[in-house]
């Protein structure tokens, strides 16, 4: 098979300057057969660990592009790795583009991973992927190669900052990465949120996960490492934000509750905060929200002494950041999970 475009728009401008040289001769460009792309592997099973690997490399062949006046040619031509779920097939944008400067090109385990979970893939389960290879010559002229199949397994992308453990009553003095404050700078100074109930409210921060490192506890306001420290102890059972610094020996246990304010929701008001209900199963907060287009973001207590906004990539959150959007009207379920100690994240699921 071949093929002869008439590259209007890329080549307008060596068309007219043919066409002062050359007596109006119309330039055309023809190509070849389409190449056939090819991929290192149609399964893959994506590990955290290995999230700077080569998860996968396609290959194809050159285009073979002809001029028909080699004095006004250039290379116009790009090449593009597209990849979208097998449902949606290439229908709006793809969720992973990969451009290739040669006849190759590879996505690492962690650019994958992160492309599946933005476009809301389940984790840690098997989901049926496409690919395909777009050849473009002009804005107005792109070709596609054959589409390949992938099946790839994601992992829960968790990053986990350095980070004193808390043991107490409120998880039966057990040590584990779901009770942590964490290091948001690794320096000295540690923070995460924790739920006490009525009459449980003593705990300690403990360097490793058990007792055979450095333990802290203390009095109100005070850390202290010796071994007969007395437990810390909240005032009162609720959500808090802990902070605590192992260079200065100081801690702090700040009640909060979360709403959202913003424009897509009743407004940037000191009163229009729609509030969110903690989940005590889930250790999450939510809410169910009649969003307008516009932006919003979170902040606890009704105030901005403690607030969350767009963070460094889809979904994570940071101190103060910037707006976070809604880009479509409708009722939405909102889930602000500050789960892991330094590294908040959220989501916005339409209902």
């Amino acid at each position: 098979m071949r093929f002869t475009p008439y590259l209007a728009v890329a080549i307008a401008s060596m068309a007219i300057f043919s066409a002062c040289e050359k007596d109006s001769e119309m330039v055309t460009v023809n190509i070849g057969e389409l190449p056939t792309l090819t991929a290192s592997t149609d399964s893959l099973i994506l590990l955290q660990e290995n999230a700077a690997d080569t998860a996968v490399i396609f290959n194809w062949s050159p285009l073979d592009v002809n001029w028909s006046n080699n004095e006004v040619s250039t290379n116009i031509l790009t090449y593009a790795v597209q990849i979208s779920t097998k449902e949606r097939n290439f229908q709006g944008a793809p969720i992973l583009t990969i451009d290739a400067q040669g006849t190759t090109a590879a996505a690492t385990v962690q650019q994958l991973n992160t492309a599946m979970i933005e476009a809301k893939l389940p984790l840690e389960e098997q989901s049926n992927l496409v690919a395909r290879l777009a050849l473009t010559l002009a804005p107005n002229k792109v070709q596609y190669s054959n589409v390949l199949e992938l099946k790839v397994t994601p992992y829960e992308d968790v990053v986990m900052l350095p980070s004193l453990f808390i043991a107490g009553a409120l998880n039966n003095w057990v040590h584990s990465n779901d009770f942590r404050v964490g290091s948001i700078n690794s320096d000295t100074k540690y923070e995460g949120y924790a739920n006490f109930t009525a009459g449980n409210l003593a705990f300690k921060f403990s360097s490793q996960a058990n007792w055979g490192g450095t333990n802290y506890g203390g009095t109100t306001g005070k850390l202290s490492n010796a071994g007969n420290a007395d437990n810390l102890e909240v005032p009162a059972g609720g959500y808090y934000l802990l902070k605590a610094d192992t260079e200065a020996l100081t801690w702090t246990a700040t009640p909060v509750t979360w709403g959202i304010i913003g424009a897509a929701a009743k407004g940037w008001g000191d009163n229009d905060d729609v509030a969110l209900t903690y989940d005590e199963k889930e250790n999450v907060w939510t809410a169910t929200v009649d969003f307008s287009a516009g932006p919003f973001k979170f902040r606890a207590n009704k105030a901005w002494t403690i607030s969350f906004g767009a963070g460094a990539r889809a979904g994570v959150l940071s101190y103060g950041g910037g707006d976070l959007q809604i880009t479509e009207a409708g009722r939405y379920l909102v889930t602000l999970d500050l789960r892991n100690a330094g590294y908040y994240t959220y989501t916005i699921e339409a209902q």
